[in-house]
């Protein structure tokens, strides 16, 4: 497994074409996190720099407030959002743990995502709640019991 790829000019990072839908299927997955857990954006946006270095108009901002969680066997891969525009646009290759994480991961909203989050954190509860669970929370501070 590689480690953390800085994917900014002018850093290296490895390039190819991912085989069969891992793009598509990535995408999906970030969209998917974006509904079921969009109180979990972070601040901040960004421009690619890739596309900057290169004279292109960046595409930005970009989603690098957004984390997507891919459960692997034995770890937890976490990647902003943005990780589909250097996929499709600047050929990034992940890791082939990675790739075949992505392909297999189920659909976030559903409790298989949590339960593949959970087994591959060795058992640890992903520190997750639904977008419904968190307004429930939320809503909570306001009330006296």
């Amino acid at each position: 497994m590689r480690a953390v790829e800085w994917l900014e000019h002018p850093h290296d990072f490895a390039t190819g074409i991912p085989s069969g839908r891992f793009a598509a299927k990535l995408k999906m997955i970030v969209g998917q996190v974006r509904s079921a857990y969009p109180h979990f954006g972070f601040r901040g946006v960004k421009d690619c720099s890739l596309c900057l270095a290169a004279g292109l108009r960046s595409p930005g901002p970009i989603w690098s407030q957004e984390n997507v969680f891919i459960p692997g066997s034995g770890v937890v891969y976490v990647a902003p959002g943005g990780i589909v525009h250097y996929v499709e646009m600047h050929e990034y290759l992940p890791s082939s743990e990675f790739v075949e994480s992505v392909l297999s991961c189920p659909d976030p909203h559903s409790a298989e995502y949590y339960e593949a989050l959970r087994v591959s954190n060795r058992g640890i509860e992903p520190p997750l709640q639904s977008a419904e669970d968190f307004k429930k929370w939320v809503a909570s501070f306001g009330r006296r019991d």
